[in-house]
C-alpha cells in the first residue's frame, strides 16, 4: 500500500507543480545519468544506459526518454514503457536503478539522447532535486570509419638480443641479415610497434637451426594493411662445401627442410666435392638440381651439369604453362627470327626475346616442365601469354603462298604471250585484206 501511495503521492505532486507558480522545495538531490557509445555505423545498434541515483533512498521515479527520430529508430528497452520510467523502490536500501534502451542507427550525423519531465521521490515520499545529463552520439557511414583507420604498419624497433642486424634497422627496411655461429641455437628477437592500434605478431625466443632460418615479424595495421619484417639468421655449417660458378663461391645447402622444391621434382642425392648432399631431379625433363646459397644468404636451385658446371634454374608461369627458358642453337632459330641485343625482366627473371621483321608476336625458347619438350613460343607482351609457335606450319603456308606466285607468274606470262600473238595475228590480216583491196 505504501509503494502505490508513493507513486500516487509523485504523480500528484507532478501535476500540482506544473500547474502551479509556487517553487517545490526538495528534501534532496537525485539524477539521472545516461552513458552509451559516442560512435555508431548507419545500419548499427547502440545501447544506452539510464541510470537513477541519490546519495539518499530512492522511493519512486518517474521520466520520458526523448531521442532524435530522423536519426535513432527505437528497437528495444527494459523501461516500464518502451521510452517512459514509473519506477519504485522495494526498499529502504535502492540508491539506483539502471534501464538500457537499444537503438538502431538510421542515418549518419549527430544524434542526441536525454529526458525530460523528470520526477524523483526519495523513501519518505519527499520529492529529490532532479538533473540529468545528455548523450550525443556521432554516426558516421562505414566508410567513414574505415577512413578513419590508421595505416600505420610500422615497426618502431627491431634487435636481437647480443647481435648486430644488417643493415642497421630501419622502419623501411623490411630484410635483415644475421650471421651465427654453428653452436649458436637460439636467438631472442625484440620489436615494437610504431602505433598502438595495430597489431604485432612475431618476437620472442626462435630456435635454430644450421643454415637459414627464415624469422617473419608482422605487423597488421588498424585499416587491416599488413607488412612483414624478415630476419634471415644464418647459422654456420661445421664443414661446409662451396662450389664456384662465375668467379662467385657459393654453398651447398645440405638441409631440405625449407625449400620450396618444383612441383615435378623428386628429392635423391648427389656426390659433390666427395660428400652426398640433397638433391632434387626430375623424370620429365632429366634435371638434376641443388640448392645453393650466395655469400648475401640467397639460395636458389641449380641445375647439375654432366661437365660438372651449374646452371642456374628458374622456373615461369605464363597462362598455365610452365617454362625452363634456355639458349636455342643458331640452326634452331625460325627464319626470319633474330635475338634482341637487350634483355627484358618478368618478375626478376631475365627472358631473351626473338623478333621478325614482319612485327609478328617475339618468340621465347624453353622446355616445358610439364611435358619435357623443348618448344617456340609466341609471347604476347601486353597479356604476358604464350602461345606455341608451329615453324614447320608457317614454312608450309610460305610454299604455298610462293607456290601460288610462280603460277601466277606463268598464268601471267602466257596471257601476255598470247596477247601479242593474237596482235601479230590480227596486224596480218590486216595486211592481207589491204593488199587485196588495192588489186581490185
Amino acid at each position: 500500500m505504501k509503494k502505490i501511495v508513493s507513486i500516487l503521492l509523485l504523480i500528484c505532486t507532478f501535476s500540482f507543480f506544473t500547474f502551479s507558480d509556487l517553487e517545490p522545495v526538495y528534501a534532496a538531490s537525485a539524477k539521472v545519468t545516461i552513458s552509451g557509445s559516442k560512435t555508431v555505423v548507419v545500419g548499427n545498434t547502440v545501447k544506452v544506459t539510464f541510470t537513477v541515483s541519490s546519495s539518499s533512498p530512492l522511493g519512486s521515479w518517474f521520466f520520458d526518454v526523448q531521442y532524435d527520430s530522423s536519426k535513432l529508430s527505437y528497437v528495444s528497452s527494459t523501461l516500464e514503457g518502451s521510452t517512459r520510467a514509473t519506477g519504485y523502490a522495494t526498499n529502504n536500501k535502492t540508491k539506483t536503478k539502471t534501464y538500457t534502451m537499444t537503438f538502431k542507427a538510421k542515418s549518419s550525423g549527430t544524434a542526441t539522447i536525454s529526458v525530460r519531465n523528470m520526477e524523483i521521490a526519495g523513501w519518505d515520499e519527499k520529492l529529490m532535486s532532479p538533473s540529468s545529463n545528455s548523450l550525443k552520439i556521432n554516426i558516421i557511414t562505414q566508410k567513414q570509419l574505415e577512413d578513419s583507420y590508421s595505416s600505420n604498419n610500422n615497426l618502431k624497433s627491431l634487435s636481437v638480443d647480443g647481435y648486430d642486424l644488417s643493415p642497421v634497422f630501419s622502419k623501411n627496411t623490411l630484410e635483415y641479415s644475421l650471421e651465427l655461429e654453428n653452436d649458436i641455437r637460439s636467438i631472442k628477437v625484440n620489436a615494437t610497434k610504431e602505433d598502438s592500434r595495430a597489431s604485432l605478431k612475431g618476437g620472442g625466443v626462435y630456435s635454430l637451426q644450421e643454415g637459414q632460418n627464415d624469422i617473419v615479424i608482422t605487423v597488421t595495421a588498424e585499416n587491416g594493411n599488413a607488412k612483414n619484417y624478415i630476419i634471415h639468421a644464418t647459422v654456420k655449417e661445421l664443414n661446409p662445401i662451396s662450389v664456384t660458378i662465375d668467379d662467385k663461391e657459393y654453398l651447398v645447402v645440405r638441409k631440405k627442410e625449407g625449400l620450396t622444391i618444383p612441383s615435378t621434382f623428386a628429392e635423391t642425392t648427389t656426390m659433390i666435392n666427395g660428400e652426398e648432399v640433397p638433391a632434387f631431379e626430375s623424370d620429365i625433363t632429366g634435371y638434376l638440381l641443388v640448392a645453393l646459397r650466395d655469400i648475401d644468404g640467397n639460395i636458389n636451385f641449380y641445375i647439375v651439369e654432366e661437365d660438372g658446371n651449374y646452371t642456374k634454374y628458374e622456373e615461369m608461369l605464363f597462362n598455365g604453362v610452365t617454362l625452363y627458358m634456355i639458349e636455342p642453337e643458331e640452326k634452331d632459330v625460325p627464319k626470319g627470327y633474330t635475338k634482341e641485343e637487350k634483355e627484358i625482366l618478368i618478375d626478376d627473371k631475365v627472358i631473351t626475346l626473338y623478333n621478325s621483321k614482319s612485327g609478328s608476336y617475339p618468340l621465347v625458347y624453353g622446355v616445358n616442365i610439364q611435358t619435357g619438350e623443348k618448344n617456340w613460343y609466341s609471347y604476347d607482351e601486353e597479356e604476358r601469354t604464350l602461345q606455341r609457335f608451329e615453324n614447320t606450319e608457317v614454312e608450309e603456308l610460305k610454299l604455298e603462298k610462293e607456290k601460288y606466285l610462280f603460277l601466277i607468274t606463268i598464268l601471267s606470262s602466257s596471257s601476255l604471250i598470247i596477247m601479242l600473238f593474237l596482235l601479230i595475228l590480227c596486224a596480218k590480216v590486216r595486211k592481207i585484206k589491204n593488199q587485196k583491196e588495192e588489186s581490185l
